[in-house]
C-alpha cells in the first residue's frame, strides 16, 4: 500500500513541475528546490494561510546581477501557489 502512496506523490510531484513549465513561470533553479516551494505553500495552506498572506509575508531578496531562481519565484507567486493547490494540495482549493 506504500508503494502505491508513493507513486500518488511522485505523480503530483511530476504534474507539479509539468505545470510550471507549461505555464512558463518559476522555470530557474533545480526540480527539488521547485518542488520544496510547491510543498511549503501547500503546508502553509493547510496551517490556515490565505494565499494572499502567503504572498504578503515571502520574504523579499535583493537581486545581486541577473535574475535568480528568488526572483523567479517572487515574481510569479500567485500563479506558482495555484498550480501547487491544483497539483499538490487540491483539497487546499476553495
Amino acid at each position: 500500500m506504500a508503494l502505491l502512496g508513493s507513486a500518488s506523490a511522485h505523480a503530483d510531484d511530476a504534474s507539479y513541475i509539468a505545470a510550471l513549465d507549461a505555464n512558463g513561470v518559476f522555470r530557474s533553479g533545480p526540480p527539488n528546490a521547485r518542488l520544496s516551494a510547491g510543498h511549503r505553500f501547500c503546508n502553509q495552506l493547510r496551517s490556515g494561510a490565505t494565499v494572499d498572506q502567503i504572498i504578503a509575508t515571502f520574504p523579499r531578496r535583493p537581486s545581486f546581477g541577473g535574475p535568480s531562481m528568488v526572483d523567479d519565484l517572487t515574481v510569479n507567486l500567485r500563479p506558482v501557489i495555484d498550480i501547487a493547490q491544483h497539483e499538490l494540495c487540491p483539497e487546499t482549493l476553495t
